[in-house]
């Protein structure tokens, strides 16, 4: 690493608060398909026209946004993605983003003395339904080629989506198999119900709200998913969740996991490690986990013909079966 990619890294926050403030003020929503003024945004976002001068001065700097005659307009990128508006808005994930600011503003307390664990305005309704939107999000770009990974058993025709939040993977299956019929099970549902609606799969998609460590479910899958859970849980609970997955299988069904994977030294992909650290003030108690425990841990749940896929250079897929 270069002396100018240290000060790069040491500086990078800055680059992103920008960003972050932007967002949770609503400019680029504000600014819509038009151009704006920074009078008329200031006046439209609740902010001092001098404030808001300097930030959209600093958005256009970063290729943000573009300034002609004296009017701010969004670009093809932040029309299609920083735009509230757009189907493809990733407004509620750069949200949880400016959330973790203050989980990483705490790590320096959280690795001295130990991590506070969930902060209690998590567990708000507002929370939990815009984390939900959140993933939702974040699928636009993950959902079909990790979907792509997964192999499952001939014949399939139910399948148990554990945690799954927004319901964003049990409807991009639903999608690729038409016959399968889902139940998504998380201790918040509104997001997933209101979406599985929308995509017209109410009559083959179902929710149930509840504890994923306590609840009872369902058995004879042929599928279970376990989608972005483990590393909320410490290694304990990860282990007691592959065993109710098992319980809830069907002999030969398959346990498909997707998660930030760690190498056996768990320093890399970087990216995974840097999450890993987050989940840590974040949660209390979950990290990121490698290949080589998980396939450890189904082994030791019973199952076997474990499968490594990759997604991207951190995302993985891990497929199982049990014997």
């Amino acid at each position: 690493m270069t002396y100018q990619q240290l000060m790069g890294l040491a500086n990078g926050y800055a680059e992103s608060k920008t960003l972050l403030v932007a967002n949770e003020l609503g400019v680029f929503t504000a600014i819509g398909t038009g151009g704006r003024s920074a009078e008329q945004l200031a006046a439209s976002c609740g902010t001092t026209r001098e404030g808001m001068r300097l930030l959209l001065q600093a958005l256009a700097g970063l290729g943000l946004l573009r300034l002609k005659t004296e009017r701010y307009w969004n670009t093809p990128l932040g029309r299609r993605f920083l735009d509230g508006a757009s189907p493809l808005a990733i407004t509620n994930l750069l949200w949880l983003l400016n959330h973790h600011w203050m989980d990483w503003s705490g790590m320096t307390k959280a690795i001295r003395r130990g991590s506070p664990g969930w902060a209690p305005l998590t567990k708000t309704a507002n929370f939990q339904r815009r984390f939900a939107l959140a993933m939702q999000e974040r699928s636009h770009m993950l959902a079909h080629p990790t979907i792509d990974t997964f192999r499952l058993p001939r014949q399939a025709e139910r399948f148990l989506d554990l945690g799954g939040g927004a319901g964003s993977y049990a409807i991009a299956l639903a999608r690729r198999y038409p016959t399968l019929q889902g139940l998504v099970v998380d201790q918040s549902v509104t997001v997933a119900k209101r979406l599985i609606r929308q995509e017209r799969l109410a009559d083959r998609l179902h929710v149930q709200e509840g504890d994923l460590l306590s609840i009872p479910l369902p058995t004879d899958m042929d599928v279970v998913l376990l989608s972005n859970v483990l590393h909320d849980f410490n290694e304990r609970d990860s282990q007691r969740l592959l065993r109710r997955a098992k319980k809830a299988l069907r002999r030969g069904g398959k346990l498909l996991i997707v998660e930030y994977f760690l190498t056996q030294d768990q320093t890399s992909p970087a990216e995974a490690a840097v999450f890993s650290l987050l989940m840590y003030g974040f949660t209390g108690t979950g990290r990121c986990y490698s290949w080589n425990e998980a396939e450890a841990w189904l082994t030791e749940a019973g199952f076997g013909r474990c499968r490594r896929h990759k997604v991207t250079g951190s995302i993985g897929t891990m497929e199982a079966t049990k014997l």
